[in-house]
């Protein structure tokens, strides 16, 4: 019988097989305990990256999903849409830049004028 501990506790065996590309009775013999998983069959039941690359360690795939050490997950989709984003984000700064520059501009060309008197300045105020 399977332990808490192993890779594959809680994950049917028929879905075992299906991940590792093993027959279903292998899939079977790993549940009971019969026999042990490979190494590289732990890996893909764990779905940890580290296994792969160590800057990875930590992170994990599980149900089409990209989850990070933090438990931040992603989907494929949002992984290919990084470059996009990146990209966009960019382009706000630099639309941002530049308007931060025309604002500074159209500031100090304010400060030349004279300020507009207060209404009890006004010469009607003052009869």
């Amino acid at each position: 019988m399977s332990h808490p501990n192993d890779a594959h506790y809680g994950i049917p065996a028929n879905e075992i097989a299906r991940i590792c590309g093993v027959d279903l009775a292998t899939a079977r013999r790993w549940k009971r305990g019969a026999s042990r998983p490979p190494k590289s069959a732990e890996m893909l039941l764990l779905g940890d990256l580290g296994m792969l690359d160590p800057a990875w360690r930590g992170w994990t795939i599980c149900k089409g999903q990209l989850i990070s050490p933090e438990g931040w997950k992603a989907t494929p989709g949002h992984v290919r849409s990084l470059q996009m984003m990146g990209a966009t984000l960019g382009t706000y700064r630099r639309e941002n830049a530049a308007l931060k520059s025309a604002v500074s501009h159209l500031e100090a060309e304010r400060d030349k004028f004279e300020d507009q008197p207060s209404p009890e300045a006004w010469p009607i105020a003052l009869k």
